[in-house]
């Protein structure tokens, strides 16, 4: 029956932390919402499908970056050219930069009480539209931010060790800053440049040694940066942002990506477009949402159908 439906990964950190969450969630939905958790991929688009089947209103996900990216790659499998419902993010990961971006805040029982209150006195439901990116494959993967390089190195680092968290994300930052300074070790690993030939749509970005390459529908990729500063503004279009420049040089723009402002020096390419392709002369991994992927010699991103995120 149509209602709010809640996808859950019961296998993350935060839902680990808490194993109590997901009573408190279907307590919330009531008789007139559903909760799955489903264990693996094939569970999980069989879900998708049956809630495709039976019409839901909502589709609201309990998890952070990683796991809205799983569930939304499987629900446009499921939905094909159909639209998806109103997605809703509840913060129940590690990292919820898309949600922060867009200005969600809360526990994932707040948010989703907040949601099912006003769904059922029939108040309107607010919300950003936003497109999602696709990196196509035998099995196509959708999310909102991709990148390689120092991107996904970076997140490398953050997922080590000690629990993440934006405290982490951030002493990571300053201990990168600091090595860059004596070209430390914490500094030659996140800044591996890779070899790419780029092309978006229009032209060709000249070869070059890339510290990274990364596209994004949101803005914010973390801590407030927010390289892809065009991309809410344009509809159906990527932000595509590549560093052919010195390390020294990208930090010190980093107060310009902290800003949402052009970037000034020489070597950071930047374009919107509906497509980018990546040639490297080795398999180029890259993250989308902070799921790390093994890539290709050859790596397309494009624009994916547009979403409807609520937001309070």
């Amino acid at each position: 029956m149509p209602g709010i439906a809640v996808v859950t990964n019961p296998r993350s950190r935060q839902n680990r932390r808490d194993p109590g969450i997901a009573g408190q969630l279907a307590y919330l939905l009531g008789e007139r919402g559903q909760l799955a958790q489903p264990k693996d991929r094939e569970e999980l688009v069989t879900t998708a499908r049956r809630f495709r089947d039976h019409g839901i209103d909502v589709l609201a996900i309990n998890g952070g970056d990683g796991t809205a990216h799983v569930v939304l790659t499987a629900f446009v499998e499921a939905y094909g050219d159909q639209p998806l419902p109103p997605v809703a993010l509840l913060r129940g990961g590690t990292m919820n930069t898309v949600a922060s971006g867009i200005g969600v805040k809360g526990t994932p029982a707040s948010l989703l009480g907040a949601l099912v209150a006003r769904y059922h006195s029939g108040e309107p439901l607010g919300w950003v539209e936003r497109n999602l990116l696709c990196v196509p494959g035998p099995t196509p993967q959708y999310g909102f931010l991709f990148g390689n390089g120092l991107i996904s190195n970076f997140l490398e680092a953050y997922y080590e060790g000690t629990e993440p968290s934006p405290t982490k994300a951030a002493w990571i930052l300053a201990r990168a800053i600091s090595s860059a300074m004596v070209g430390g070790a914490l500094f030659r690993r996140l800044m591996r440049p890779i070899e790419l030939e780029v092309q978006v749509d229009g032209g060709a970005w000249a070869p070059a040694s890339y510290l990274c390459v990364g596209a994004g529908t949101v803005d914010d990729i973390g801590l407030g940066f927010r390289p892809f500063h065009l991309a809410p503004h344009h509809p159906g279009q990527l932000h595509a942002v590549g560093f052919a420049c010195s390390p020294l040089a990208l930090i010190g723009q980093l107060g310009n990506i902290w800003l949402a402002r052009p970037t000034t020096a020489a070597g950071i390419r930047s374009a919107l477009t509906t497509r980018i392709v990546m040639r490297g002369n080795a398999p180029i991994p890259y993250m989308i949402d902070g799921d790390f992927h093994t890539g290709v010699q050859t790596l397309t991103v494009q624009a994916g159908p547009r979403v409807r995120l609520l937001v309070p």
